[in-house]
């Protein structure tokens, strides 16, 4: 199952939002991606700037600044990958707001 397209083709007639999720999800993946590698080099470059200020070694510099952009990539990537659920349930007819709404005010 490594082609997207035979994927998308071989599941498009039972759930016909699955194009969009899994295209909402690789830009969510991708943007987890990048913030990881945007976060280490911003934290590290300036911790190798001030190499002579800082108490700790070359190796504090690189845990720290991949803990920082770890912690910075799963936030991101979580909250992407979130509003894809959300787009993709919606799109599904099975759980949205309205029928949320609806399951409330039947249990009231």
């Amino acid at each position: 199952m490594n082609n997207v397209n035979q994927l998308k083709q071989q599941y498009s007639g039972t759930h016909p939002g699955i194009g969009s999720y899994l295209e909402c999800m690789t830009r969510a993946l991708l943007t987890g991606l990048s913030t990881f590698t945007l976060t280490f080099a911003c934290v590290y470059v300036p911790q190798n700037i001030l190499k002579k200020r800082l108490p700790y070694g070359p190796g504090g510099k690189i845990l720290s600044s991949t803990i920082l952009a770890s912690a910075t990539a799963y936030y991101i990537t979580s909250k992407k990958s979130k509003l894809c659920q959300a787009g993709w349930l919606a799109v599904e007819e099975k759980h949205t707001y309205f029928t949320e709404q609806e399951k409330l005010n039947q249990e009231e």
